[in-house]
């Protein structure tokens, strides 16, 4: 084996590029870990003020030795979970009410194509009566004036024969 390596715990917890030595100096990335490991305790100190929690912050500084506050207890997250399949069952029985409320649309609306195609049909039936109508009374019209005008020449030709036959008549 290698006669250099002693591997005492000193040795073991500090590698060997932790160590400044005169024939090694520091190299800047060093001393920038280094001035970090040293502001670390001060930076937890100072992070409750991220939180807002300024009198926490200041008082960290203040009692170093202060223990860490107990973890928060673990959050009961059923309740949510709970309310949260009652939002989603919820919202599945409204998205079936809205796709059968569509479907009822859809079937009014097809009901009411539907009427108005009859209206149209029953519009069109109507016009066409009416012309038929017109027709007719039309001819009924020239029927109605021939016969009167027959009628009264009848009525006139009866006339006349009778006053000039009115001396054969008793």
């Amino acid at each position: 084996m290698n006669d250099s390596y002693n591997p005492t715990p000193a040795r073991a917890l500090v590698s060997s590029s932790d160590v400044a030595t005169p024939a090694h100096p520091a190299t800047g990335f060093e001393r920038a870990m280094g001035a970090l490991r040293m502001a670390i305790p001060l930076v937890q100190r100072l992070l409750p003020l991220l939180d807002g929690n300024v009198g926490s912050a200041v008082s960290n500084l203040l009692n170093p030795n202060q223990p860490p506050p107990p973890p928060l207890p673990p959050l009961n997250l059923e309740p949510i979970e709970d309310g949260l399949a009652e939002i989603q069952a919820e919202n599945r029985a409204l998205r079936t009410q809205v796709i059968e409320q569509n479907l009822s649309l859809k079937r009014i609306e097809e009901q009411l194509e539907m009427l108005a195609e009859a209206t149209d049909r029953i519009t069109f039936a109507q016009q066409a009566l009416r012309q038929e109508l017109k027709f007719v009374a039309r001819k009924v019209t020239i029927y109605s004036s021939i016969i009167l005008a027959v009628l009264a020449i009848f009525i006139i030709f009866s006339a006349l024969f009778f006053l000039r036959y009115r001396r054969f008549l008793p």
